[in-house]
């Protein structure tokens, strides 16, 4: 059975922008059973680099419980239709 495909604008996360997001900022996670992006934000280019900033900020605070793996946070390109783990990774670790 297919999952519903949403089609709407993601909007920067940034008070105030309202920009369109391009970019999901998120960090792989696992519990050793399932796998998915865990999100830090989105962000429009002109915040791409502050909301980074954020989320990394954000990350080194995270407490991980036994058998989670939390990886760093990395940018991905957002694309219409596709899931978490079809995102392409656009600039790596900053």
């Amino acid at each position: 059975m297919d999952l519903p495909v949403f089609h709407y604008v993601p909007r920067c996360s940034v008070a105030d922008c309202g920009e369109a997001a391009p970019y999901k900022l998120a960090a792989s996670w696992s519990d050793g059973t399932s796998r998915e992006l865990k999100n830090y934000g989105l962000a429009c280019p002109l915040h791409r680099d502050l909301q980074l900033a954020r989320a990394q900020a954000n990350r080194s605070l995270l407490v991980v419980s036994e058998g989670e793996i939390v990886g760093p946070v990395e940018i991905y390109e957002l694309v219409a239709g596709h899931r978490d783990a079809e995102l392409r990774q656009v600039d790596g670790i900053v």
